[in-house]
C-alpha cells in the first residue's frame, strides 16, 4: 500500500468534497470538513479539543478548536447531502 503525506491526503479529500458539494459549501468549510474527517480517522475518543489537536495544519490548535465550535454552532448540515457523500465515497463493485 502506497503511503501518502498529509498534504496530499488533504488535497485529495478537498477535491472529492468540492466535486461532491458542487458549490453548496464554500472552500473554507470544505477544508474544515476535510481536516475533521482525517482527524476522526486518527482518534478513538472524539472531543472537539482532541480533533483540533489532530488537525494537520500550521495553525494553533486553539484556533482549530474555535473553528470547529463555530462550524458546529452555526452550520446546519443537510443529512441527505452527507448520506450521498458517504455512499459516493464507498468502493463500488465492478460487474
Amino acid at each position: 500500500m502506497k503511503k501518502t503525506n498529509a498534504s496530499a491526503k488533504s488535497k485529495e479529500l478537498n477535491s472529492v468534497l468540492s466535486s461532491h458539494f458542487k458549490g453548496k459549501i464554500n472552500l473554507a468549510k470544505i477544508k474544515l470538513i476535510s481536516h475533521f474527517i482525517i482527524a476522526l480517522c486518527k482518534v478513538q475518543t472524539v472531543t472537539f479539543k482532541k480533533l483540533a489537536n489532530t488537525f494537520e495544519s500550521s495553525v494553533d490548535s486553539k484556533s482549530s478548536l474555535r473553528r470547529i465550535q463555530r462550524f458546529i454552532a452555526d452550520y446546519s448540515l443537510d443529512a441527505a447531502i452527507i448520506a450521498r457523500l458517504i455512499f459516493n465515497l464507498l468502493p463500488r463493485k465492478n460487474n
